[in-house]
């Protein structure tokens, strides 16, 4: 591309019309349009003078009789403006005809006065003798200042010519010693020539000590030989290594680097040199380690703790079953008479507390179990339906002493799903129970199975207390309950949606909690309908 090739072209020439009388504004510049140009007008001396600051015109058609100031003293303003003492002016009149005018006209600066009626031809002619000159000034102009360009851009050139040099040796110097990094330069032979601040003070090497030597002398011998070959073979191949290794200080101290190596090949594709970087990577060695130790001890602990609660849960089982049991011999017998009410109401009491704390040992043992990776899924086909129906009524009974009713829909539900049915069972009494818990007296629990597509929804709503937004995402986690005050006491654990999220995360589904405070709740669970086939 030559340097006139980035120079636009200059635009199309501009005429100024200048009459106080609009039809004539529109018949001159209907005029004009036989010609190549773009034409701008103005209705008084002082818009024209306004125009002619901002514009470069090639010429203006000027009326001599306007309002305010007439054309001479716009042309005699003109001519003081160095912008503008240059444009051609041709008066266009129709009253003042007479020879002093004409003189006045070209006193004041004009190229023509031209007198009304005028002939078209006779002034589109000088029109186009005007444009013609302006453009070819306007190229002069280009062009010179292109060559002036050129010129000046020769001068630069060779001026940067002259001091590139220099100005590389200083960039590259101050690089070289103000880099954090340790840099080692090598000739073709692999003998350092040079190495900077940052590498004496990472290896200990001072520049008397290393230069002239070959870099192997900071082996550490962690690297074997097959590790050399390799990235000899890759550097000869792309010119460019970088990877982790081992180095040794002058004090004998072994250390991690990371070392990026760059070849430098002359104009015959010989190797002239060799430049290294690399850096001390200790700090950052000792952080990844200590990171990995704090995970595995975090997945330790997790273990322990898992295998813990499941110990502890299943050492309660035993006394827990002996307890619910003989609680639920001394209420049948106080039902025939034989056990005082106090004493019927102590063995409720003792009855009730014992299965609540049965179902926190069992949910401790499923969490538990799912969390060490020990609850195993047993996929089968079962129908959907039913299964909903066994768990509503095993939870029909709180419902009723409740006042709250239960509604099953599944009409829309697939024939069948194929899942670990014990989990399904499991999520539903869980979802089930929640709604009834925190629904109160008088409320409806709905529980709707609906098929869509690849995937089956179950959703269980209530009309209980409902939950605020900013309490939904601590529900996902163990032990988390929402405090209200208008729930009533809630024999809760805190453990049934933990259980089903990670149950249903073992089938690949998932779990969404839509909930308004004082309207109620809905928990929606999605299941794949059928597991694809193994590949």
């Amino acid at each position: 591309m030559t340097s006139s090739d980035s120079v636009p072209p200059p635009p199309r020439s501009k005429v100024l019309i200048v009459d106080d009388q609009p039809a004539n504004l529109v018949a001159l510049k209907m005029l004009l349009a036989k010609v190549d140009v773009e034409v701008m007008t103005a209705g008084s001396g002082n818009e024209a003078l306004k125009l002619c600051l901002n514009h470069d015109f090639a010429l203006v058609l000027l009326d001599v009789q306007m309002p305010e100031i007439d054309g001479y003293e716009v042309a005699e303003l003109m001519r003081g403006e160095e912008k503008t003492r240059d444009v051609p002016i041709i008066f266009l009149t129709a009253a003042h005809r007479d020879h002093a005018h004409r003189r006045r006209g070209y006193g004041v600066g004009a190229v023509d006065y031209i007198e009304k009626p005028i002939d078209e031809m006779v002034l589109l002619s000088k029109v186009r003798v005007f444009i013609d000159l302006h453009r070819s000034h306007a190229e002069s102009k280009r062009l010179l200042g292109l060559l002036t360009e050129a010129n000046r851009n020769l001068c630069l050139e060779v001026e940067a010519r002259r001091h590139s040099e220099a100005d590389n040796v200083r960039l590259a110097g101050t690089i070289f010693d103000s880099s954090a990094e340790a840099i080692m330069v090598c000739d073709g032979q692999s003998r350092v020539i040079a190495v900077n601040p940052a590498f004496c003070q990472i290896t200990g090497f001072s520049p008397a000590e290393i230069e002239g030597r070959n870099p192997r002398v900071m082996g550490s011998g962690r690297q074997n030989r097959d590790f050399y070959t390799a990235m000899w073979a890759e550097l000869e191949r792309d010119g460019r290594w970088q990877g982790e290794l081992w180095n040794r200080r002058k004090n004998g101290e072994v250390y991690p680097v990371w070392l990026s190596i760059a070849l430098i090949r002359g104009e015959g594709g010989t190797i002239e040199k060799y430049v290294g970087i690399f850096s001390d990577i200790t700090e950052r060695k000792k952080a990844e380690h200590e990171l990995m130790e704090s995970r595995l001890a975090a997945e330790e602990a997790n273990r322990t703790k898992s295998h813990f609660l499941a110990n502890v849960s299943h050492e309660f089982r035993t006394p827990l079953n002996a307890i619910l049991g003989f609680s639920e011999l001394l209420l049948i017998e106080g039902e025939g008479g034989g056990v005082s009410s106090r004493h019927r109401e102590y063995a409720a009491n003792i009855h009730d507390s014992g299965q609540h704390l049965l179902e926190l040992v069992n949910d401790l043992l499923d969490l538990s179990k799912i969390e060490a990776g020990k609850w195993v899924l047993r996929p089968g086909l079962f129908a959907i339906a039913p299964l909903v129906s066994e768990c509503a009524r095993l939870l029909q009974a709180d419902a009723d002493a409740l006042g709250i009713g239960i509604e099953i829909k599944v009409g829309q539900a697939p024939p069948a799903l194929f899942a670990d049915q014990r989990a399904i069972r499991q999520c539903l009494l869980n979802l089930l129970s929640n709604a009834v818990k925190f629904t109160q007296t008088g409320g409806r629990v709905t529980v709707e199975v609906v098929a869509d597509g690849p995937v089956t929804e179950i959703r269980v709503s209530d009309t209980g207390i409902g939950i605020d937004a900013t309490d939904i995402p601590r529900l996902m986690h163990p032990f988390e309950q929402v405090d209200s005050i208008q729930a009533r006491p809630s024999k809760g654990t805190g453990l049934g949606l933990a259980v089903v999220r990670s149950l249903v995360d073992l089938h690949g589904g998932g779990m969404k909690i839509e909930s308004v405070l004082g309207k109620g709740t809905m928990v929606s669970v999605t299941l794949p309908t059928a597991w694809p086939e193994p590949e």
